[in-house]
């Protein structure tokens, strides 16, 4: 009984000593590069710097001057890095492009690229978008916020999931231990 009640203490006590990936680098950072010719990359750093090692998960999506749309089409990460790129190539123009990241954290940027016509000089382009804040935990209340009288700084719903499934567990070997026992 005593050795369930210490492996169940460790695990609770492993579970809150380990923060999650995206908790321990706040939010994301995201710069749009273009190469003058219509293709786009986008850098995804932490907003700490780190390069993200996570699968990352995002879109783009872009409308010309002249209305036309691309997207939203998914972005291919290369491999070994943090960088996403576009899979084709924007049409010449000028084109407001918006990039959206989902995961492992929350980026948001939008850059102006301009796509140069093949006879013509090509011009690179970046854009440094502010780091995207970390995502707020879970609160009750839903998505319209905390419950009326809650500051919204209480416990993480996992938290809570793995104590009552650990005060389940405790129960449940206290009752084979006492019926054990007769």
């Amino acid at each position: 009984m005593r050795r369930v009640i210490a492996v169940l203490l460790a695990v609770v006590a492993g579970a809150l000593a380990v923060p999650a990936p995206a908790a321990a680098h706040a939010g994301l950072a995201l710069v749009v590069n273009d190469d003058g010719r219509g293709s786009v990359s986008v850098e995804v750093t932490w907003e700490d710097g780190h390069p993200v090692t996570e699968p990352i998960a995002g879109t783009l999506f872009a409308v010309s001057g002249a209305g036309a749309q691309v997207g939203p089409a998914p972005l291919r990460r290369l491999p070994g890095t943090s960088t996403l790129v576009y899979g084709d190539t924007l049409r010449p123009g000028a084109w407001q492009v918006t990039v959206d990241v989902a995961a492992p954290g929350i980026g948001h940027c939008v850059a102006s690229v301009t796509a140069a016509a093949a006879a013509a000089g090509a011009q690179p382009g970046t854009t440094r978008c502010a780091p995207s804040p970390a995502p707020a935990p879970a609160v009750a209340g839903g998505p319209a916020g905390p419950a009326a009288g809650a500051g919204g700084d209480g416990p993480p719903v996992g938290l809570i999931v793995l104590l009552g499934a650990a005060g389940v567990a405790v129960a449940g070997a206290a009752v084979w231990w006492a019926r054990a026992r007769r």
